[in-house]
């Protein structure tokens, strides 16, 4: 079945190939790249698996590209878990029969995975701003359905900036989001990174990151990983804004573009910037300088259900202020055992109780 098929590891291809092919994919975004996947081997226990698959009766192109970590989550219980960021791609161009094939043999290659490992979840989640996504006109079920155990879909915050003055973007803005940029603007100060600068604003950012981290009581990335976002990521895939008064720092975001679309990557803010509302600030201009370079969608992050942790809620309603509606985050899981599964999510909401 798989004989025009071969699947090979990520270290094994060539960046330039890798990479051009998520150019013509529909499927691929920022997160297929292989700057994407670099970038998040930095993460604290993420070994990259990532692969290929080409087809060798089309002169050894690939057709398929599947970002992969072994993320190793061993305490008293083992946790680890294989993530999918992005779910794979495949060329828009492949007929029906070789999707089919290729399907299948993706399938087979995670099983084997799962099982070498001794790691009973796959997770997978798509990336939102990918064309065969962003493009539909109408709900899709989701398409990581034939990879699937479990389906467990949520939802982004999105907004489509196309052919809109600014005018008519900030006037979808929520009142508060308006009064707290209105209040403070003459005080901030909006600018960009400088390539020159990137070096510099690193340290500062990995320092507030520490705090914002401190702050919130969650868990920091390492300084590696932030590095190669300031300083390997290409110019045309981030932008990096600052805010700040006559006298300081305030906050520092990271926008992730690619394909005419952008996303709300990464912030830090200390505590004179949430009292002067510098996030909202940020964002106002940021969407302001990515309407001008022509972006068309901006995804401003994943919303949170009532039933989940109300300390997550309130970030609902500043990506909702600016104008953003509910769009579908495709999500799921393949699991080899439902019962083994089962224990270890019991155990896990026993441990979050206790520390809440």
């Amino acid at each position: 079945m798989h004989e025009y098929f071969e699947i090979k590891k990520f270290d094994e291809c060539s960046l330039y190939h890798w990479d051009k092919f998520c150019l013509k994919s529909d499927d691929a975004w920022l997160w297929h790249t292989s700057h994407g996947i670099l970038s998040k081997s930095c993460w604290f226990n993420h070994f990259n698996h990532s692969f290929c698959i080409i087809d060798k009766s089309n002169k050894n192109q690939i057709v398929a590209i599947c970002p992969l970590f072994l993320v190793r989550r061993r305490k008293i219980i083992d946790y680890s878990v294989l993530d999918c960021l992005g779910g794979p791609a495949m060329l828009s161009s492949i007929s029906e029969k070789k999707t089919k094939k290729i399907t299948i043999l993706i399938n087979e290659y995670l099983l084997n995975i799962l099982k070498k490992y001794k790691v009973n979840k796959c997770e997978f989640l798509l990336s939102s701003l990918s064309n065969s996504i962003i493009n539909k006109r109408r709900l899709i079920p989701n398409p990581l359905g034939p990879y699937l155990s479990i389906d467990k879909s949520s939802f982004t915050w999105l907004k489509n900036i196309k052919n809109l003055s600014n005018k008519q973007i900030f006037d979808t803005f929520s009142s508060n989001a308006k009064s707290i940029i209105k209040k403070n603007e003459k005080s901030l100060l909006f600018q960009k990174v400088n390539r020159n600068e990137e070096t510099k604003f690193l340290k500062i950012y990995f320092d507030l990151h520490q705090q914002t981290s401190s702050r919130k009581n969650i868990n920091t990335h390492n300084f590696k990983y932030f590095e190669y976002i300031f300083l390997n990521i290409p110019q045309q895939h981030k932008n990096i804004f600052y805010v700040s008064t006559q006298e300081k720092i305030l906050s520092i975001s990271i926008f992730g573009v690619y394909k005419k679309n952008v996303i709300y990557w990464s912030n830090v803010s200390n505590h004179d910037g949430l009292k002067l509302g510098s996030n909202y600030f940020s964002m106002w201009n940021a969407i302001k300088y990515f309407n001008k370079q022509k972006v068309e969608n901006i995804e401003f992050g994943e919303g949170f259900f009532q039933h989940e942790e109300k300390g997550k809620l309130f970030l609902n309603h500043f990506k909702k202020s600016f104008g953003g509606v509910k769009f579908p985050l495709y999500r799921g899981e393949k699991i080899i055992s439902k019962s083994k599964d089962f224990f270890f999510n019991i155990v896990r909401d026993i441990k979050n109780f206790k520390f809440r």
